[in-house]
């Protein structure tokens, strides 16, 4: 791990500010990916005879990054927990951010043939393992560091990641889809990759002004005094806690099936109603600037709401919604495929702003970082990796849309039962100054 730069201490705002910079700037990369790749590298790197065969390729390969990222999230967690968190969030962003720009370096199908679509593939891995450590350590900056009673508000921070992040790639991608078709499939693509170096630099300076909370240097500082750290923290984790793992994969789920919305769906409308490329990244602004809208909103009343009833509702309310989106956008065309996704995803906003701070709560702050990280990874496989490839197979040859609206329907359903579950097993939300913080689930 890369030694930080010196830093100065940072107000609790400051620590999650910058939490929901870097979080942004990692998540600006692994979207610039899934939208190319549905727009263009079905073109120039999966040539096929058929269209649908060549999208349905090319988002197979979102799979790639989703599946990479439990190894991710389990290895920087490792050091995360016995390190620090700041070490591990430098070198995450390092690794995401030079796998992507190498992306836009990459040569296509025509010029070395099949070794390009590996090499694709081999980077996108390599941005998995990056994002897989992204999310527990930037959750716990500003979860440890936020004042008493305001756990909920601080940690919803970094979550505004993936809305910004969204927003700014296919802001950029959109721009430059201004150009002619040759001149974009040409080299007007490759330049929203080349831009990273500049974010990740700048994501650097801003992580290099923050310090490790007090609670983890407390609890390390203890441990380390009874010399009863934990050598392998997922062994720990699983062997104590698999109880709150299996609860906090549940409740992720739904954070993970929403790639069926916001990526698929605008990628299968291209193909199966011939609706412009152009469709996705303009379907994926107006979604993107609708959640910031929805949790800028909502952030100050996070805390003093009944956080795993949120939760569940929130699973309740994607189960519901997603058949709607895919007869919506089936019936009424470009507005029913903009307003659906806009309207969907402004729906499970608090649920998604209320997930960070419910899963620090089921972990101690010995294994949090592991905790956290793997119950957000193994989701981000059973719904964002193992979905998007069993959803290319199933429409390759069902040819309906009736599969991906089934399956993201269950991820929802599993999040309300979890949801459902957390609550009883816990009936105090964490409020402000009240109701104390949730007991850790052992085994």
């Amino acid at each position: 791990m890369p030694e930080p730069i010196t830093s100065r201490r940072l107000t609790p705002r400051g620590v999650a500010t910058a939490a929901l910079i870097g979080t942004a700037i990692e998540w600006y990369d692994f979207f610039v990916y899934a939208t190319t790749a549905i727009i263009v590298f079905n073109q120039l790197f999966f040539p096929s005879d058929s269209p649908l065969t060549s999208m349905l390729l090319a988002f197979s390969t979102l799979g790639v990054g989703f599946l990479a990222r439990p190894l991710g999230g389990v290895l920087f967690a490792h050091f995360g927990d016995r390190a620090g968190r700041k070490k591990t969030l430098v070198t995450s962003l390092i690794l995401m951010g030079t796998a992507t720009v190498l992306v836009g370096c990459l040569p296509t199908y025509d010029q070395i043939g099949a070794t390009a679509a590996v090499a694709l593939v081999a980077l996108r891995f390599v941005q998995g393992l990056a994002v897989g450590g992204e999310y527990g350590g930037a959750v716990l900056l500003a979860v440890e560091n936020a004042p008493q009673g305001k756990k909920v508000r601080y940690g919803s921070f970094p979550q505004f990641g993936s809305p910004v992040g969204i927003l700014a790639s296919a802001f950029v991608i959109s721009m430059f889809q201004m150009l002619p078709e040759h001149d974009y499939l040409s080299w007007g693509w490759r330049i929203p990759f080349l831009l990273s170096i500049i974010l990740l630099v700048v994501g650097l300076v801003v992580r290099a002004k923050i310090d490790e909370s007090e609670e983890f240097t407390r609890t390390k500082e203890s441990i380390a005094a009874t010399a009863s750290a934990s050598r392998v923290p997922v062994v720990e984790l699983l062997a104590r806690h698999w109880k709150a793992v299996f609860l906090g994969v549940g409740i992720t789920l739904t954070a993970h099936g929403a790639y069926v919305t916001v990526s698929f769906l605008p990628a299968y409308s291209t193909v199966a109603y011939d609706m412009p490329s152009s469709i996705v990244a303009t379907t994926l602004i107006f979604a993107s600037i609708g959640g910031i809208a929805t949790l800028a909103a909502i952030v100050r009343t996070l805390d003093n709401k009944d956080r795993d009833r949120t939760i569940a509702r929130g699973g309740l309310i994607f189960a519901v919604s997603t058949p709607l989106l895919f007869l919506a956008t089936q019936q009424f065309g470009e507005i029913g495929l903009i307003v659906g996704v806009t309207a969907g995803y402004m729906a499970i906003m608090p649920y998604y702003a209320s997930l960070s701070s419910a899963l620090a709560d089921l972990f101690p702050v010995e294994v949090k970082y592991t905790g956290i990280s793997v119950c957000y990874q193994i989701s981000s496989v059973l719904a964002g990796g193992l979905l998007p490839i069993a959803l290319s197979a199933a429409t390759r040859y069902v040819e309906s849309w009736v599969p991906a609206a089934v399956a993201a329907a269950t991820t929802g359903a599993v999040t309300l039962i979890a949801g459902t579950i957390s609550k009883r097993t816990h009936p105090q939300s964490e409020l402000p100054a009240a109701a104390p913080p949730k007991t850790t689930i052992e085994g």
